[in-house]
């Protein structure tokens, strides 16, 4: 439903909306989430508390969606579930909007640049006060996946999320990347499964890595309420790197995913640099 209100964030933290933000009615966080467009970066959809506290900072994620689609609410379940927990998710493409974002074979991630480009301009200041652009993840699923890996040498982007997804031929980019990155397959059933796999094991030695297979097939549990296991396990991983939460990485260190049925792999997670908690 429609909430009967603009968000409006008092004094210097102001977030005025153009628009009435969608509300995601289910979502289990603390602050009530939203979707809307913005005038200033259009062809994209924002996911974000609605009437959070003043002082609350928000971290980022550019989000990528499967099918490089350009339907910006096409994850909104996931994305109502992150906003829920104080992140302010930017998806590709307008709400229900049409046509693709990227060339499968050859994604260059136009909407996630242009996406950076106006986090780099406005978070931290004026109405966008509440952003913080030093908090930032990329993430997708698909052909949103290789979308972020696109953007993922980006000097604002901290962590990188891998959803179903992998390089199509070789691992170019994957024995390159630096930063802490997390892959979340879909099983031996995933079409994906292969290049998730693959480019996890061309992953430079030292990167901190993070593998997880749950047996749920391409399409993961992105349908179910608030995503299901996948939705629950991409909000943990921001909470966990952007938020600064320790008790969310138990979910990644000490068996929280395993619990959940999820078969797991990782390496070099000591080298994540230490997150302050906001």
């Amino acid at each position: 439903m429609r909430i009967n209100a603009a968000l409006v964030i008092a004094g210097a933290t102001s977030l005025t909306l153009a628009q009435k933000p969608v509300e995601g009615g289910l979502a289990t966080g603390p602050y009530k989430s939203g979707y809307y467009e913005d005038s200033s970066l259009p062809g994209h959809t924002i996911f974000a508390p609605v009437s959070p506290p003043a002082d609350l900072k928000l971290p980022i994620l550019i989000w990528s969606n499967g099918g490089c689609s350009a339907n910006g609410t096409l994850f909104r379940r996931s994305l109502w579930e992150v906003a829920s927990y104080g992140i302010y998710a930017i998806a590709a493409g307008s709400p229900t909007g049409k046509g693709s974002t990227s060339n499968l074979g050859s994604p260059q991630a136009l909407p996630q640049k242009a996406a950076l480009k106006w986090v780099d301009a406005n978070a931290g200041q004026g109405k966008y006060a509440n952003l913080d652009k030093t908090r930032l993840a990329a993430g997708g699923q698909s052909c949103g996946g290789l979308e972020s890996y696109a953007i993922w040498d980006h000097p604002l982007v901290k962590t990188i999320g891998i959803f179903n997804s992998g390089e199509l031929k070789g691992v170019a980019i994957a024995s390159k990347v630096t930063k802490p990155i997390f892959y979340f397959l879909g099983g031996p059933s995933d079409v994906a499964y292969k290049q998730g796999e693959k480019d996890y094991k061309a992953l430079p030695p030292k990167t901190p890595k993070w593998k997880a297979n749950l047996p749920v097939g391409h399409m993961a549990t992105w349908s179910q309420t608030n995503s299901g296991k996948f939705g629950k396990a991409e909000r943990l991983w921001l909470d966990w790197m952007l938020r600064g939460n320790e008790k969310s990485s138990d979910f990644f260190l000490k068996g929280g995913a395993k619990a959940d049925g999820w078969e797991v792999e990782m390496a070099a997670m000591d080298a994540i640099p230490k997150v302050t908690r906001i």
